[in-house]
């Protein structure tokens, strides 16, 4: 059994690029609820998605200071000053945010995907892995019923709302699936105990989750989440990124502030 405080540097590599995948998903993901601030339907929403977006901020400057301390490094820099095309995040999460449905459908099962990512991580034979993930569990738990409570509202509002929400589902689902996907040698990590059980497992679990709410908004998008997530470390930063990235390292960039 591996030492709850070390992690033997065989595993660091395979490691790095798990967090960062993790990371990368969480900070571009909060960047994106940011720009709902001042734009979404209603005040309350206005304060609830700059919450959750503070609150994704938060989870990915946790993820990147247990990086930095691992493996060197500071945290401001890697989140912040990194070339765009070494950012592993999955592509769902730099899309642009589309209309409200879209946002909700992407919103929602990205926090199911990631609370099967959460709930495998606080069982980490790693303690400080372990324990951000424990946090971070309690605090993803209130986006997920936020994004249930929208869910709800949009597939049982107006005929218009359903539509909108069927039509966002078709795009993100199978980009939420992909959240799961393994990074370079995970399966190492898996052997050790550093990430519990199996890809196969958590893919599994998150269809579980999924599946039907998928048929009670529509019994055809079933069929989006039927195949395997594809690999973190294949693929190429999309060209929505650029403008993100832009935006988000505007101020790292002038030099006006170096620590967010």
């Amino acid at each position: 059994m591996m030492c709850a405080s070390i992690v033997d540097p065989e595993f660091h590599d395979s490691l790095a690029a798990y967090l960062l995948a993790w990371a990368d998903d969480e900070l571009i993901l909060g960047h994106r609820d940011s720009e709902w601030t001042g734009f979404a339907p209603m005040l309350e929403e206005d304060l609830a998605f700059s919450s959750i977006a503070q609150d994704e901020i938060g989870h990915a400057s946790l993820i990147y200071g247990l990086l930095c301390t691992l493996f060197g490094g500071d945290p401001d820099h890697v989140a912040l000053q990194r070339p765009a095309a070494s950012y592993r995040h999955g592509a769902l999460v730099e899309r642009p945010n589309g209309d409200w449905a879209h946002t909700i459908a992407r919103h929602y099962l990205y926090d199911l995907a990631d609370a099967v990512r959460v709930e495998a991580l606080c069982g980490s034979t790693y303690a400080p892995l372990a324990g951000i993930a424990r946090k971070m569990s309690r605090e993803e738990q209130y986006h997920r019923l936020h994004g249930e409570m929208w869910w709800d509202r949009l597939a049982n509002g107006s005929a218009e709302s359903r539509e909108r929400l069927i039509a966002a589902v078709h795009e993100v689902a199978p980009l939420a699936l992909d959240i799961l996907g393994p990074t370079e040698d995970a399966g190492n990590l898996h052997e050790v105990g550093l990430l519990p059980g199996s890809l196969a497992g958590r893919s599994a679990a998150w269809r579980e989750l999924t599946r039907p709410i998928l048929v009670g908004l529509d019994p055809t998008l079933a069929c989006l989440i039927d195949r395997e997530p594809t690999s973190r470390d294949a693929r190429p930063v999309g060209p929505t990124f650029s403008e993100v990235y832009v935006e988000m390292t505007m101020v790292s960039a002038s030099g006006l502030g170096e620590r967010w």
